[in-house]
């Protein structure tokens, strides 16, 4: 098997002549289950999976519909854990020795692969993100683990950092290139680690080393999502990520830089952008460094000028000819 795969499973694409049951053989085959929609006719599913030797990722939107993992599915079923997250609407999941849970967005659902069990997808759509983790990754948390199996819990920060990392993760899968993406892979087992034990980013840190990678990962994809907002500081940077701002400079150093550095490159390069792209020849050079966040611009020309060689009046006469 290549190191990294991605599937695409969608009930439209069958002729719908046997839609519903070519789409029930598809995935009794890739997911080990048997679905049931409430609505033959319209029924809606489509699936994006993502598979590396050591994780499977998923994002699936279903219209309503059971899916039974039988005693015969169960058996085939490889020794993995795989952690429920709905996005939208909600899904009732029971499993053999457990309660029946309702679970909704905000929740997670953490499921042994090898237990028979049912869950029933509610209303017009339900969107679930799934992570699947070989049982043996995770062993180092068995305690944790074993308290969540076949359970329903409130996502908690650790969760919420591990959710959000493990989807950007199945964003970007297939243009990662494999050995990217395994490094990635692993970065997900530390974060689920750390949200099954129950710890903080500060208390796993010397044991698993990618919770610090993923957790800077996802600081920067927000700093790219603010760089022009006049809020954006260590101290607001460091709020919404639940740290302090030593604990934040720290990350940064980990990489020989600093938070202001980083911010100053990011707004420089969508500087540089903007100057060269003749679509905005018409903006001043000021409110283009006012755009990507600069307040002085006498600091942006020398700071523009140190990084790129040259004045952003001379890349603009430049773009210009």
């Amino acid at each position: 098997m290549r190191p990294v795969q991605t599937v695409s499973l969608r009930a439209g694409d069958f002729d719908p002549a046997v839609r519903v049951d070519a789409f029930k053989e598809a995935v009794a085959a890739i997911c080990r289950l048997d679905f049931t929609p409430a609505d033959p006719a319209g029924f809606q599913s489509e699936t994006s999976i993502g598979v590396l030797p050591t994780l499977v990722t998923g994002h699936g939107a279903h219209s309503s519909c059971n899916a039974n993992r039988t005693v015969q599915l169960a058996a085939d079923a490889q020794d993995n854990v795989m952690v429920h997250l709905p996005l939208q609407g909600g899904f009732t999941m029971q499993q053999v020795g457990g309660q029946s849970i309702e679970c909704a967005p905000g929740m997670i659902y953490v499921d042994p692969n090898e237990v028979p069990g049912e869950v029933s997808f509610h209303g017009d759509r339900t969107d679930v993100f799934y992570v699947s983790i070989p049982r043996g990754v995770l062993a180092p948390a068995t305690k944790g683990l074993n308290a969540l199996m076949r359970n329903g819990a409130a996502l908690t920060p650790q969760w919420r950092l591990f959710a959000r990392y493990a989807r950007m993760l199945h964003e970007e899968l297939g243009e990662l290139p494999p050995d990217q993406a395994l490094i990635c892979a692993s970065h997900v087992h530390d974060l689920a680690l750390m949200a099954l034990e129950g710890e903080t980013a500060h208390g796993v840190e010397g044991h698993h080393g990618g919770v610090k990678a993923a957790r800077l990962t996802l600081i920067k994809s927000d700093i790219e999502d603010n760089l022009s907002s006049p809020r954006l500081s260590p101290g607001w940077i460091a709020g919404r990520h639940g740290i302090s701002e030593r604990y934040l400079r720290s990350l940064f150093a980990s990489q020989d830089t600093s938070f202001q550095d980083h911010v100053c490159k990011r707004r420089l390069l969508a500087a540089y952008r903007r100057l060269s792209d003749p679509r905005h020849v018409g903006q001043s050079i000021s409110q283009i460094a006012l755009d990507v966040g600069f307040g002085d611009l006498s600091w942006f020309n020398a700071q523009f000028k140190r990084n790129f060689g040259h004045t952003p009046s001379e890349l603009r006469a430049r773009t210009a000819v």
